[in-house]
């Protein structure tokens, strides 16, 4: 009996060479949490590439017969690329953070589809070149909410007035284009890491 052929949609959050023909890909959806296939680099590579980082795809993916080991890839759709990512280095930056805490703490996630409804905000806004540092920020933070992690009644009571008040404005403003005081929203996103990293299991 042939192993069972399966359809999964998800966003690429790294590609890792395994071997010197094959990638083992880690993607993320709502539906489906974090997935780990094996996909099989063509020798036409040029012609048929894998999928990039950040790309949502279809696979349609194949398991062991033994049923042991990863799925394999047997085909792929890309659905939606996000080229213009890497476009610029601190969006990259972002991105990658994100897609970081998405791999660090996606197998523990209880209820995936509010993660994932996250998840394609923050790179959809970062795809339409909106403000990388606030996107980080907001993302984290409600991250952490979502996972019910004290993150307001905690983190954010206990930070300096000045730094509160900042924090509140720029969680409660609308993305944009322009990047105010993006050193500062930096200095906010590694405050609240540092807390999440120090009093919680994320790791971020």
């Amino acid at each position: 009996m042939s192993a069972p052929i399966q359809k999964m949609e998800g966003t690429i959050l790294d590609r890792i060479e395994t071997g010197e023909s094959h990638l083992r890909i880690s993607l993320f959806s709502g539906k489906n949490g974090l997935r780990v296939v094996l996909f099989r680099v063509s020798k036409q590579a040029r012609a048929h590439p894998p999928p990039d980082l950040y790309d949502d795809v279809e696979f349609v993916t194949r398991k062991s017969r033994d049923g042991q080991g990863l799925p394999f890839v047997k085909d792929f759709l890309i659905l939606n690329k996000r080229s213009e990512i890497a476009h610029n280095h601190f969006r990259f930056q972002v991105a990658s953070c994100l897609a970081r805490l998405f791999l660090e703490n996606g197998s523990h996630l209880q209820d995936t589809e509010p993660f994932g409804k996250l998840f394609l905000r923050a790179f959809n806004a970062l795809q339409k070149g909106l403000d990388p540092a606030s996107i980080w920020l907001k993302s984290l933070f409600q991250f952490a909410r979502i996972e019910g992690l004290p993150v307001q009644q905690d983190w954010l009571a206990s930070l300096e007035q000045k730094d509160k008040e900042f924090t509140i404005l720029i969680l409660n403003s609308r993305l944009n284009e322009k990047f105010p005081a993006q050193d500062r929203v930096v200095y906010m996103v590694e405050s609240l890491r540092e807390w999440l990293n120090a009093e919680t299991e994320l790791k971020c």
